[in-house]
């Protein structure tokens, strides 16, 4: 027995060194706690033999429990010490839950504050089968919620399916999508009434993107939906919801909470998350709503009433670049996911000869009083005839002629003065060799052929806009720079980007990319392109009272066996005022139908539209007609020196709006009464009558 004892506690000790170089610590305290219960059984031996018989079976009784309870202490040692962090998290995964927050994407505006993009919240209801007879008001709240008419569910139906979910112990079960905020906040009363908690009855939030007028901004604002390198988000995918999806893009964050067993209180021990907004910023755009409204509705009536396959329009700021209005039309259905303003090359035609004369203009290869001597309207250029669009065009032509009355042969000797270099190197002054950095996704890069690689006939038929091909924002940038001084600004769509509390985060600025001409040359080909409208191809872009400048263009389309006959695009470019343009406007009208050649050409389908969008613009705007400035001898029909008053006659107000009558008789003793709204239709004394002894005029606007 003595022998037993040294070996016993020998073998404890042995196990107990292995255990602890082993690094088994479990079996470490096991051994420890054996050991002193060996020694405590060793020690009461004597004990024990002194006992009668029954205290020696109470003894060994004790023995024996103590032992059990041995392994009760190693069991919860185990649990307590050594498994507390597997137990802790049974008991977590138990009452914690992932709750996902989610922040709003961005908006996106007109200049004028309209919201052309924002987001509406819709909620998937869903509810969890296995908790449906926890309580007696769980089930009795579900049916309540299934009674609400809007969900238009059948009611027996998904009470099945609940108590088959109930059953086999599903956890969630979907009786309710798309929910708007006022159908949520309704089942939120019945939540509330019937107590129901988190684990039974839950929302899940998504947004819904909603577009203003989609058939006028779907090709330009874009819109969102998912891409394979998403992760199951809805990202930008085309327009500006691409190019500034950084930007707009909302934040959302997934933390795990622990609430108490049915999930409806938060734990307070539970951490708690800094606040931070999770919003995208706001989106604000350089377009105009009114200006966006005019040009899509003109520009569509004429693609209808012209039976054009495409049209296309784009309004710009000349002084900064801001883009105010895009529209684009088709008739086919299944358009591709482009925007054709940014994305579209195509030969511009007769709109391209201004560039051409004010590059020749800069360059002193000619001025204003050279003329060009055309002779039948036809030149000969390595062994092909170049013609005259009207037979009418003939004889010597000064340079303002050649662009009046859009000359062909008249540019091919203009450009005969250029070397291929120089001719080359004015093409890149204007932008036509790089893209024009418009903030667009996808604007399509310029395809152009070195001067070293022309043939003979290359810069000829550049001369008038055939043989190369441009965007329409390239060709409105270029142009725009004719008449704004002579300087090049970078396009933008987007005028700046501001936080939920309006702070301006990034602006963009006009930025100048260089001068193509001098300012003084800016103002005489004003001038020249003045006269185009009142003299020349733009005849029926004029406008009643206002000074308007521009170039219309007529160009044939090419294949690749070559140009098809009657097939044209037919385009005007433009601007208004005069003496300090505000806007440019190029409109275009691909493959218009008409009965002669002639009703196909830009000054006879593409001008009458870009004098309508004048007008509708300058009411829109309030710009005053210059005819106002004829009228300013109402003012003053009392003589200063005789007591004598100036026979003054009644102007034709007709077509006025009211803040343009009330500044021709500001400082005149004749008060102004106004019936209505919008333009004058009637007026009272009528146009003609003798102001003489008139104190009081009346207009009628519709």
């Amino acid at each position: 027995m003595k022998y037993l004892k040294i070996l016993t506690l020998l073998f404890n000790i042995i196990g107990f060194g292995v255990s602890i170089y082993y690094k088994l610590y479990l079996l470490t305290v096991f051994l420890f706690l054996l050991f002193f219960y060996f020694l405590y059984i060793f020690a009461k031996k004597r004990e024990y033999t002194r006992k009668n018989n029954f205290n020696k079976r109470a003894m060994l009784s004790s023995n024996i429990l103590l032992f059990f309870v041995l392994l009760i202490v190693i069991r919860l040692v185990q649990i307590q010490i050594f498994n507390e962090k597997y137990y802790d998290e049974k008991v977590k995964s138990q009452i914690k839950r992932n709750d996902i927050f989610y922040g709003n994407r961005g908006d996106i505006y007109d200049s004028n504050g309209k919201s052309l993009a924002f987001n509406q919240n819709i909620y998937t209801l869903g509810v969890n089968p296995s908790a449906l007879y926890d309580r007696d008001t769980t089930l009795k709240g579900i049916e309540a919620i299934l009674d609400k008419p809007f969900l238009k569910k059948d009611k027996a139906k998904i009470l099945k399916e609940l108590e088959e979910g109930y059953q086999k112990r599903r956890k969630y079960k979907v009786i309710a999508k798309n929910l708007t905020e006022h159908e949520r906040e309704e089942i939120q009363e019945i939540i509330r009434e019937y107590h129901l908690t988190l684990n039974e009855v839950q929302f899940d939030r998504s947004i819904k993107r909603t577009y203003y007028k989609r058939d006028l901004y779907d090709n330009l604002i874009g819109f969102i939906g998912y891409t394979q390198n998403s992760n199951s988000e809805k990202v930008g995918v085309f327009g500006l919801e691409k190019e500034y999806e950084k930007y707009l893009k909302e934040i959302s964050i997934k933390r795990q909470n622990i609430y108490t067993k049915n999930r409806k209180i938060k734990l307070p021990f539970s951490q708690e998350s800094i606040k931070t907004n999770l919003d995208g910023k706001n989106i604000h755009t350089t377009i105009d709503n009114d200006i966006q409204f005019i040009l899509n509705e003109e520009v569509r009536k004429k693609f209808i009433s012209s039976g054009s396959e495409e049209a296309y329009g784009v309004i710009m700021d000349p002084n900064t670049g801001k883009v105010l209005a895009t529209t684009y039309h088709t008739i086919y259905k299944n358009k591709a996911l482009r925007n054709p303003i940014f994305q579209n090359q195509m030969e511009p035609g007769s709109i391209f000869k201004p560039i051409i004369v004010a590059s020749a203009l800069d360059a002193n290869l000619i001025t204003r009083a050279s003329k060009f001597d055309i002779g039948e309207g036809r030149i000969k250029k390595y062994n092909h005839t170049i013609r005259e669009a009207s037979r009418s065009t003939r004889g010597i032509l000064s340079t303002d002629e050649v662009l009046t009355k859009s000359s062909n042969v008249g540019m091919v000797m203009i450009g005969d003065k250029f070397t291929n270099q120089e001719f080359e190197e004015y093409l890149k002054r204007f932008g036509f060799y790089d893209k024009t950095g418009i903030d667009f996704p996808g604007e399509l890069k310029p395809y152009t052929t070195p001067y070293k690689r022309w043939d003979g006939l290359k810069k000829s038929t550049m001369s008038f806009g055939q043989g190369i091909v441009v965007t329409p924002i390239q060709m409105i940038t270029a142009f725009s720079s004719l008449i704004n001084g002579g300087i090049l600004y970078k396009p933008y769509l987007v005028d700046k980007i501001t936080d939920e509390e309006g702070v301006v985060i990034r602006r963009n600025l006009p930025t100048p990319v260089r001068q193509t001409i001098s300012k003084e040359l800016s103002k005489d080909m004003r001038e020249i392109l003045e006269k185009t409208v009142t003299e020349g191809t733009v005849k029926k872009g004029r406008v009643e009272g206002y000074r308007v400048g521009g170039k219309s263009g007529t160009a044939q389309l090419s294949t690749k066996g070559g140009y098809l006959k009657e097939n044209y695009l037919s385009s005007v470019i433009g601007f208004f005022p005069v003496d300090k343009p505000k806007y440019t406007i190029l409109v275009m009208f691909l493959k218009p139908k008409g009965e002669t050649i002639f009703e196909k050409f830009g000054g006879a389908k593409a001008a009458p539209v870009f004098g309508d969008i004048v007008r509708r613009i300058s009411k829109s705007k309030n710009i005053l007609s210059e005819n106002i400035s004829s009228f300013s001898k109402v003012e003053n029909f009392e003589s200063p020196i005789k007591n004598e008053t100036i026979d003054v006659v009644m102007p034709d107000l007709t077509g006025f709006s009211p803040k343009e009558v009330v500044y021709i008789f500001k400082d005149t003793n004749i008060e102004v009464k106004i019936k209505g709204v919008g333009l004058v239709k009637e007026q009272y004394p009528k146009a003609g009558t003798p102001l003489e002894n008139i104190k009081e005029i009346k207009i009628v606007l519709e």
